[in-house]
This record gives C-alpha cells, sequence and structure tokens, in this order.
C-alpha cells in the first residue's frame, strides 16, 4: 500500500499571535488572515515489504534534514529528536502493520511559513487514512495543534495549519466555542491579485516562532509596556483586512500591512533585528509600500508589496540587500491526497 498528501504553507498577513490560546480569548476572540503558497511539504507513507528493514515496525527518512530513524515498535518508542513531530502522530494515529515514512519540506530552515504545521497536517492526513479513523478535517487541526503544543512545551497558535488543508485567502475566527474558517478567494481573482503584488524572500536568519510567541504571550499576560495596546490594534487590523480583501481594496491592503508590523516590531525583544531593517529599507527606496516578517519575527521570510510595475525593482533591491527571494507564488488549492482506489487487507 502507498498514500501520500502534498499541502502548500503559509503567508500570514495579519492577526498572527491572535490564534495562540487563551490570548484570543482575552481579547473576546481573535481573528487572523493568511494565504497559501506553493512552498510545499509532502508525505509518504508505503507498506514496509515483510523482508525489508527486519525488527523493524516504522522507518522516518526526513529527506530535508537528512535524518534516518528506525523504530522498533510504537510500545516502546520514545520521543525527542529531530522527527519527534512524526513520533507524536505515530503515538496517537497508531497505525498497525510496518511502514515507511517519508517527510519532506521545500522552506528553508526557519523559515516562518508555518512549515512544521504543514508537514504535520500532511502526515495526519495520511496517518487518518491508513488508520481509518474517519476523522474530519476539522478534527485533525485541532489535534495536530495539541501534538505540536506538546513538541514545543509551550502554547501554540493555530492559523498554520488551515492553508494545507484548504487553500486560497483565508480568515480564521478563534472564540470560546472554537473556530470558524472562512475563505475570501474561492471562485475570485484575488489569488492572482495579490500574487501580482507580493514578493516572499528569505533573509538568511532563522528564527523560533515558538519562544516568540511566548514572549508576546509572556508580556500580554503581565502586562509589559504596551503590549496590550498593540495587540488590540493588531486584532483591529486583522478584521479591516479581511474587509479590504473582500471588497479588492490593494491600496488600503498595503497600508494595513505595513501598519502591522510596525505594531509588531514592538511586541517582544528579538522580532526585528538591523539586518532586517536593512533590508525593508532598501526595498522601500525601491518601490516598496509595505514589508512585513512572516510568522513570530526574528528572522525567517518576508512579505513586500509592491505594484506590479516596480515588481522587478523591489526584488533587485532586496537581492542587493542579501535577501534570496523565493521562487513562489500563493495558491487557491489546499490539501492534495493520492491514496490506492480500495484498501489492501
Amino acid at each position: 500500500m502507498r498514500i501520500s498528501a502534498q499541502v502548500p504553507m503559509r503567508i500570514d498577513l495579519a492577526g498572527g499571535t491572535l490564534d495562540v490560546y487563551p490570548l484570543y480569548l482575552f481579547e473576546g476572540g481573535g481573528l487572523t488572515v493568511n494565504a497559501a503558497i506553493d512552498c510545499r511539504a509532502s508525505v509518504v507513507i508505503e507498506s514496509l515489504a515483510g523482508d525489508k528493514e527486519p525488527g523493524v515496525q516504522i522507518v522516518i527518512d526526513s529527506e530535508d534534514l537528512g535524518v534516518r530513524e528506525e523504530i522498533a515498535n510504537l510500545e516502546e518508542m520514545t520521543f525527542g529528536g529531530p522527527v519527534d513531530l512524526a513520533k507524536r502522530a505515530l503515538s496517537y494515529y497508531r497505525p498497525e502493520g510496518r511502514w515507511q515514512i517519508t517527510l519532506r519540506s521545500e522552506a528553508p530552515r526557519g523559515s516562518g511559513l508555518g512549515a512544521s504545521s504543514a508537514l504535520l497536517m500532511a502526515l495526519s492526513v495520511c496517518l487518518n487514512e491508513i488508520t481509518g479513523r474517519r476523522l474530519g478535517y476539522e478534527r485533525i487541526i485541532d489535534v495536530g495543534a495539541n501534538i505540536e503544543a506538546q513538541v514545543i512545551g509551550i502554547p501554540t497558535g493555530k492559523q498554520d495549519y488551515f492553508p494545507p488543508i484548504y487553500g486560497g485567502v483565508c480568515a480564521i475566527w478563534f472564540g470560546l466555542d472554537g473556530w470558524t474558517f472562512e475563505s475570501l478567494s474561492a471562485d475570485r481573482d484575488l489569488v492572482e491579485v495579490l500574487d501580482e503584488r507580493l514578493i516572499i524572500s528569505y533573509t538568511g536568519i532563522p528564527h523560533s516562532s515558538a519562544v516568540t510567541n511566548w514572549a508576546m504571550l509572556k508580556a500580554y499576560i503581565e502586562r509589559e509596556g504596551d503590549t496590550v495596546r498593540r495587540m488590540k490594534e493588531i486584532k483591529a487590523i486583522a478584521q479591516a483586512m479581511r474587509e479590504c480583501l473582500l471588497d479588492f481594496d490593494l491600496g488600503q491592503f498595503a497600508s494595513l500591512l505595513d501598519r502591522e508590523w510596525t505594531l509588531r516590531r514592538g511586541l517582544a525583544e528579538g522580532v526585528t533585528t538591523p539586518q532586517i531593517e536593512a533590508i525593508m529599507a532598501a526595498a522601500r527606496d525601491a518601490g516598496a509600500l509595505a514589508n512585513k516578517i512572516c510568522g513570530a519575527g526574528g528572522g525567517g521570510c518576508m512579505i513586500t508589496v509592491a505594484e506590479p510595475p516596480q515588481v522587478p525593482k523591489v526584488k533587485e533591491a532586496l537581492r542587493a540587500a542579501g535577501a534570496e527571494i523565493m521562487p513562489v507564488h500563493l495558491v487557491r488549492d489546499g490539501l492534495v491526497l493520492e491514496r490506492p482506489l480500495t484498501h489492501e487487507p
């Protein structure tokens, strides 16, 4: 038997950190706006033949990390290590039989593109299929967020799990009774219009979103400085961005993205760096309307907005400042799952 899944990653446009439990409860609900991109994560699960890898139940190969781990049996599996996320998923879904699992991520390390969450969604959907759990995507997302919290050991956000499954441009609402997903690009040209104006680059600085998000949450709870005010404004910007995207107001979109970054950079130490600011300044000097670091900040990938005629010049300025232009685009589609027509016994 062989089953595979390929999913897009995401860029976050507004409302990040408001998807972290329980912060959104303190704010009377949260809203994030993000978009799927064709930087992808993929998982292939294949049956291990009876004479292959004797004494091993599960083999995990991470192609981008260059890591291989053999698990004699799930009952005695120990956690930790670079593929701990996959092992935690295996512990939850508990597939019977013997399996080869191959993981691949196209994102640079510490990208801020939700790479680990995308990979977890691809793996979870495959494991859900081969175990016959029949969980809906809503449940897979909730379980995935809990698994990732186990791995990183602190509260985690949930917005990263939606673009891999659903694709497109979306708004996700978080509240007392759970979450609600809203597509902003269904049967519309929004993906193409935004794609003409967005440049995604890699700053060359890896980052850890878990650490930065925890610093922001801690600062909010302890009422440090103006953290609470900034978070309230970030929520208002996310609401306004949802509206402007529904209205195809691209001028307002750039203004809101710029304002979001201005607020976010003051939420915690390390969200921005002199190197990041220099790259952003070079883009602005070349005609960029807005810049924003993806994820919690501190490095990784960056979003830059420019009018289509200015895009080539802005890309050239970003390269000269040390950023790597990523050849990715916004995409309408999410999960692509390939499974056999009939399950083998």
